[in-house]
């Protein structure tokens, strides 16, 4: 038999890939680049190994080709679709190259848009998805179009677009979501029932009896109680419950609630008791369900946010029906003996509320101890609350430096430029929220970058009332600049107003693109003084620490001489014991020699 010729079997690759048999495919382009360099080649024998699961080496593979050509859609849409895999946040800087190299790339547009709609990105898919549509319309384009349209609240954009592309009779969920959210229910409700009657989908049946409760309760009513009598879904037994414990048949809505618990046990359903139980009145029973729910769940510890809403909901209660000594002393028995975030900050709460906030401020830090990213957002909210900004910005410094996650990233900086508290204020923060949004800046989503355009926008506004005009324009273009399209809290306007004060408040208005950016001064506080603010040291401790500043290393003898005084280990001591409160080190003991005790300075 003939050998196959090398063109062959290049021409055999590409026909089993084309077949979906990756495995063939793949073997059969080692062999040919085994005998020399081939460019297509490479580029099948690469995405071969994505769809045979090898993604290390379909990653070395693209990376390596990429090198050669930079300007390939196709090879940097499948790095990202590699990197997606693997959950690397970087996947949407690859897929967003993959599309501006050509944006009639169908497949990398609807990775992209699939990728962004996965992580519920709606702002950022909907021009992405608008491409999609023009170039194909494609029922799932269209509906993926429909969806992000709902999502960014424009129900009405989103309804037409669905009558215009799938017709006026459409049966999709979005069709129905759209009608829903345009409160034409009379219409969903229709629409619903005749769809749900050709395919028994309990989705389409709960959509069918939440619009129907929205004009007509006492049919809505009758129509849930018809439904759940059979092997209803676990959902629309709950919708059941809250609307009749909305309508105040709260003796109903307990008996449905049980039959709910006898199909699902979810703390969810469990805590709708619990309330159901307070609503009617009956202490007793609300406090023995409250407490068997919270018990439980500290128990499993499987969903500390769950954990953190229940506990909330019991705290509630309590404030309510028990006088204040009772209920503290009950809600410590239950809740605050396990060491759990959930039970730490939630007793913060119930101490904060009750007006005493030193021990509120110990149960924060607690949490902060525990969790350094969400009890360190909850203890630096109430420092900000409290006044004490030196230990907010400080322990905000903190998250910012170690928090790994965009999403994590994201809800610090969200806290951070909230103007209800004064954190937005703090220039030093301000300037470390730019700076760790910039260096993610290519990987971040829609949210990320009006989080970056906000920030600069803040920080722009501030140097405007110092009237420090260039920097003012500077942060307002690089805003501009990183400004998403489709945006919830900012304007373009937003930034070209400030410019625009810029330019009427200036004495001489310069030009500011090609001239070198001067870093902006701040309140500059010797670091003696820094020290001894934050550490509330007396007069015997700063000596020793602005001597050991100066001296870096000493004994006791040598302290003893400079404050005159034959306590030094004690003061020391003490010293230490304060640092280390407040999360920092500043002196360290390097052992005993002929003089004593050796220490050293090790802060900043």
């Amino acid at each position: 038999m003939i050998p196959a010729t090398r063109e062959e079997q290049k021409k055999e690759a590409f026909r089993l890939f084309e077949d979906g048999q990756y495995q063939e495919s793949l073997h059969l382009c080692m062999l040919v680049l085994g005998t020399a360099k081939d460019q297509p080649v490479e580029v099948l024998a690469a995405t071969n190994m994505f769809y045979t699961g090898k993604l290390e080496d379909a990653e070395v593979y693209f990376r390596d080709i990429s090198q050669k050509m930079p300007d390939s859609s196709y090879v940097h849409s499948y790095l990202a679709k590699i990197l997606e895999a693997r959950g690397d946040e970087g996947a949407i800087a690859e897929y967003a190259t993959a599309v501006h190299l050509d944006p009639t790339n169908q497949d990398a547009l609807r990775s992209y848009a699939e990728y962004l709609l996965s992580h519920k990105d709606y702002w950022g898919a909907l021009p992405i998805l608008k491409r999609l549509v023009q170039l194909g319309r494609k029922e799932r384009d269209v509906q993926n179009l429909v969806r992000s349209l709902i999502e960014i609240g424009e129900p009405q954009e989103a309804l037409a677009t669905c009558r215009t592309l799938l017709g006026e009779h459409a049966q999709s969920h979005e069709h129905l979501d759209a009608l829903i959210c345009s409160r034409q229910y009379r219409s969903a409700a229709e629409t619903a029932l005749d769809a749900y009657r050709s395919t028994n989908d309990p989705v389409t049946l709960r959509k069918y009896l939440a619009a129907l409760a929205q004009y007509d309760l006492p049919a809505s009513l009758d129509a849930y109680a018809s439904h759940t009598t059979s092997a209803a879904d676990c959902e629309i037994l709950a919708d059941y419950v809250l609307l009749l414990s909305a309508s105040g048949n709260f003796n109903k809505a307990l008996d449905t609630c049980r039959q709910l618990l006898a199909r699902s046990n979810l703390p969810v359903y469990r805590l709708m008791v619990c309330d159901l139980y307070a609503a009617i009145g009956d202490t007793r029973k609300a406090l023995g369900e409250y407490e068997r729910l919270i018990s439980d769940e500290i128990r499993t510890k499987n969903d500390l946010e769950m954990l953190g809403h229940i506990i909330g909901a019991y705290r509630k209660f309590l404030q309510s029906n028990l006088p204040a000594p009772e209920a503290l002393s009950r809600f410590l028995s239950v809740v605050s003996k396990d060491v759990n975030i959930a039970s730490l900050l939630e007793t913060a709460r119930m101490y904060e509320e009750m007006g005493n906030c030193s021990e509120a401020r110990a149960w924060y830090y607690r949490g902060y101890r525990a969790d350094f990213f969400t009890g360190g957002l909850e203890y630096a909210k109430f420092l900000a609350d409290q006044k004490e900004e030196r230990e907010c910005e400080k322990v905000m410094l903190y998250i910012l430096n170690n928090v790994k996650r965009s999403s994590d990233l994201h809800r610090v900086v969200a806290a951070i430029v909230d103007e209800r508290r004064p954190m937005h204020r703090m220039r030093r923060l301000m300037d470390h929220v730019i700076r760790r949004l910039e260096e993610r800046r290519s990987s971040l989503n829609t949210e990320g970058l009006e989080l970056l355009a906000i920030s600069l926008f803040i920080t722009a506004r501030h140097a405007l009332e110092e009237s420090d005009y260039p920097n003012c324009k500077r942060f307002c273009l690089q805003g501009i600049d990183v400004l998403p399209v489709h945006t919830k809290a900012l304007q373009l306007e937003d930034f070209l107003a400030l410019i625009r004060s810029c330019k009427d408040r200036s004495i001489a208005d310069r030009p500011i693109m090609d001239m070198p950016q001067v870093k902006r001064r701040g309140t500059q506080v010797p670091v003696a003084l820094q020290i001894k603010n934050e550490l509330d040291l007396d007069e015997q401790e700063q000596k020793i620490v602005e001597f050991l500043r100066s001296h870096k290393k000493a004994t006791e003898i040598e302290l003893r001489k400079a404050l005159n005084t034959r306590r030094v280990v004690g003061i020391v001591n003490r010293l230490i014991q304060k640092a280390a409160a407040k999360s920092v080190t500043i002196i360290e003991k390097k052992g005993v020699g002929d003089n004593g005790e050796v220490y050293e300075y090790v802060g900043t």
